[in-house]
């Protein structure tokens, strides 16, 4: 009874350890069963994109009197959306686009910044 127990116990911790609770925000952009599969073959690819729901964005100051062109986006500076909900993909270089109406550029880190970062918490 007790190498039962201990067996049950032993399968169910296994499963919870690899287990992954998939990012239900990462669904709008990945069908449930692509999510599965990058989980199973590359699982730190999904770690950064999940990481990258929260921290692949951010505001740059931006003069327009220096020059440098910048394809234009239209964002709220108070609500920035993530990554997947302005339709953007994560690449391997940073992206930057001028924003409608502000001297301010966002930055979508690339995936090589957002690993890197995730190594370092």
């Amino acid at each position: 009874m007790k190498i039962a127990s201990l067996l049950c116990f032993i399968f169910i911790s296994v499963g919870s350890i690899f287990a992954q609770e998939i990012d239900d925000r990462l669904l709008s952009k990945y069908s449930q069963e692509e999510l599965q599969t990058m989980i199973d073959t590359d699982v730190d690819q999904y770690h950064m994109l999940a990481y990258a729901l929260d921290n692949a964005l951010y505001l740059a100051n931006y003069d327009s009197s220096k020059g440098g062109s910048f394809e234009t986006i239209s964002v709220d500076l108070n609500a920035l959306p993530s990554f997947i909900e302005l339709g953007i993909e994560v690449t391997d270089r940073n992206q930057y686009f001028k924003i409608e109406g502000e001297e301010k550029l966002l930055v979508v880190k690339s995936a090589i910044v957002l690993k890197y970062e995730m190594k370092k918490k």
